[in-house]
């Protein structure tokens, strides 16, 4: 073999070698430093409105999308004054006998958002007959906006409270936002299932559970909508 081809052959091997090193040397750098999550999410405080009494909507006067400021009237419901409440009315009589007929006395109030917010759902019309503690409409405070991310429990415990985390918005690309780990849940999400996972004998598969992490985020002057997806890597 000639020299020439020996030394390409040499550079080849070692430049080769020189490569599998850093990829080692960064995966485990990665796993080191880093616990990284796919599974995470735009989370944000949210409230619920509804009717305190039993009675109907006069006026309903707010739609999804719109932002209301706390104490703003967003709806009006005729309610009974009192449920023992009656006025009796006693007619002249006519036609040789008395007529009284009793109806109940009524009363108009206002339903106020309790909160500032923007209107996310609604479940009601102007008109339609409620009963107290029927949902009326959802507010989100999307300026409480944070990330809840999913982390695999053979990750979990190198993860602690005030740890930094990088996080990309998949609704904005090519922008990292800052944030802090605020809590770590104490159970995994399974754990409060309405219907728990359950196995028979021979047909059980052992899964990865995932605990919930809650990561206060910086948005940067960016308005992020609860439900979007994000990707989250935290410094650990």
């Amino acid at each position: 073999m000639k020299a020439s081809r020996l030394i390409l052959v040499n550079v080849l091997v070692l430049g080769g070698l020189a490569i599998v090193a850093a990829l080692v040397f960064y995966y485990y750098s990665t796993q080191s430093h880093y616990v990284s999550s796919q599974d995470a999410s735009i989370s944000a405080t949210t409230v619920p409105v509804v009717a305190s009494s039993a009675g109907a909507l006069t006026t309903f006067s707010v739609q999804v999308g719109q932002h209301v400021k706390a104490g703003q009237v967003i709806a009006t419901e005729t309610v009974a004054a009192s449920s023992t409440a009656t006025a009796n009315k006693v007619d002249p009589p006519s036609a040789g006998h008395g007529a009284t007929s009793t109806s109940p006395a009524t009363t108009t109030v206002p339903i106020t958002a309790p909160v500032a917010g923007d209107v996310a759902t609604t479940n009601v019309a102007a008109g339609q007959d409620v009963g107290a503690g029927t949902p009326l409409l959802t507010l989100v405070q999307l300026q409480t906006a944070y990330v809840t991310a999913n982390i695999p429990e053979t990750s979990i415990r190198h993860i602690r409270v005030g740890e930094s985390v990088d996080v990309t918005v998949n609704a904005i690309p090519g922008v990292t936002f800052h944030g802090t780990v605020t809590a770590v849940a104490p159970a995994t999400q399974s754990f409060f299932s309405l219907i728990p996972a359950s196995a028979t004998a021979g047909t059980y598969v052992q899964t990865v559970q995932r605990i919930p992490v809650n990561i206060r985020l910086h948005p940067m002057g960016y308005t992020l909508l609860p439900g979007e997806s994000c990707s989250v890597r935290v410094h650990t």
